[in-house]
């Protein structure tokens, strides 16, 4: 039996561009409903059965890796929690100056590097860092969505989510739009966006208990880079799925000659930006590089009869190429252009470097390659959305990582908080 519900403003996905929005408009008074497809995942948080459980992980058709969260805050609950600024070309080529709203959620947040307390005892980090710089790259500490009065230094479990609280995630932007009267459905499955001679007329969803109608003046796409597009395709709305990328990474695994690993060190805590536009690198610790491992597809033979603390990891983060594609019945294509390969290639040989520099036996270092972590492209400004946001469909709009028209290779959950506000507050007089 189908139900019908209506709210001025249903925005579908709870991740940082959809929680960001749902939050902006329902402190200003709106009338606004926030739709998720995952659970608010509680007991698998912070240990491996996250990737059970709250990762959405898909192989491309040519064998690239793509993980995502479908969980209540989305893929910030599995996020290793790293800031970035938006990428230039956003203001340079679109117009779209984020600098204040970024300015604003910095301060809010408090972002800022983990302590220096916490990487001096981090004996494997030390030695890539020292190594990288005796070869003539600086890896600097990196900003995070970090709070270090939680934080335990020697968890290195963000990327299953955080059970103490430190690392902040979209749920609290959720708790917060709920507390100034946004409605929240879960488990809510978006099939469909109804829209009539041109104009939006809200969502058909499934849900535990059935199908429903939610009628809505303003319908606000936030499913991500793969979930978007495919809503797109279902609903008939043209030009979406294509140009995807992922930001894919290779991540290095080896066993130093002598002395400790990464073992119980903080992931992605360093890293070195002067090739950014083409790749940007940094530590790993060894659980999270021995799992890209097993995620790859394999177990090195490197680590037979090996010592956990003696493993030390790094990776390769690359702005590949917008070449990929979501076909309507749900199959994706994505691979690693020639470009994109001997990219990757250049990044592993000096990542592999400064490991060998720091004590690891070269014989003992494997790679795990095309490990996407950041789909994105499918609904782009100026191909499927204009610079507002908004699609061909009047009231219809796109706020996620698919409207970016090429990756920026770096994390973007800062970005899309920026853009979430930006364009919310652009929507309250309307």
């Amino acid at each position: 039996m189908k139900k019908e519900r209506n709210a001025d403003t249903v925005v579908v996905g709870t991740g940082p561009g959809g929680a960001t929005v749902a939050r902006e408009l329902a402190r200003a008074g709106k009338d606004v409903l926030l739709l998720e497809k995952g659970r608010h995942h509680q007991w698998p948080v912070g240990t491996p059965l996250a990737y059970a459980t709250m990762y959405d992980i898909r192989r491309s058709r040519e064998g690239v890796l793509v993980r995502r969260g479908v969980t209540a805050g989305g893929s910030t609950m599995l996020y290793s929690g790293n800031a970035y600024d938006p990428p230039e070309f956003l203001k340079e080529e679109y117009g779209l100056d984020l600098s204040e709203e970024t300015a604003e959620t910095r301060e809010e947040l408090s972002i800022r590097p983990i302590p220096a307390s916490f990487s001096k005892d981090y004996v494997g980090t030390r030695r890539l860092v020292e190594a990288a710089g005796e070869l003539g790259y600086a890896m600097t500490p990196q900003e995070r969505f970090i709070d270090p009065d939680r934080c335990d230094p020697g968890c290195d479990r963000c990327l299953f989510g955080c059970r103490r609280g430190a690392k902040w995630t979209a749920r609290s932007y959720v708790e917060d739009a709920q507390e100034a009267g946004a409605g929240v459905l879960l488990r809510c499955d978006v099939r469909e966006v109804l829209h009539a001679k041109g104009q939006i007329r809200g969502v058909r969803v499934k849900t535990p208990t059935g199908e429903e109608t939610i009628g809505a003046r303003r319908v606000v796409l936030a499913a991500g880079g793969m979930g978007t597009p495919m809503i797109l395709h279902r609903s008939g709305v043209p030009g979406a799925g294509t140009h995807f990328f992922t930001d894919p990474m290779a991540v290095l695994l080896g066993v130093m000659k002598e002395g400790k690993g990464t073992f119980h060190e903080i992931t992605y805590t360093f890293a070195n930006e002067s090739h950014r536009g083409e790749f940007v690198w940094g530590n790993t610790g060894a659980v999270n590089a021995l799992l890209a491992q097993i995620a790859g597809g394999y177990l090195p033979a490197a680590i037979r009869g090996f010592a956990m603390n003696r493993l030390a990891g790094m990776f390769v983060k690359l702005c590949d190429e917008p070449t990929g594609r979501l076909d309507p019945d749900g199959s994706f294509h994505k691979a690693l252009t020639p470009k994109d390969g001997q990219t990757m290639d250049k990044g592993v040989a000096l990542a592999r470097s400064v490991m060998i520099k720091a004590g690891v036996r070269p014989e003992t270092i494997s790679v795990a390659r095309g490990i996407g972590g950041h789909p994105g492209g499918t609904a782009a400004i100026g191909r499927v959305v204009g610079t507002d946001l908004q699609t061909d469909v009047a009231g219809l709009y796109v706020c996620d990582n698919s409207v970016m028209p090429r990756s920026g290779g770096i994390p973007p959950v800062l970005t899309l908080i920026a853009l979430g506000k930006k364009f919310a507050r652009g929507l309250l007089d309307n």
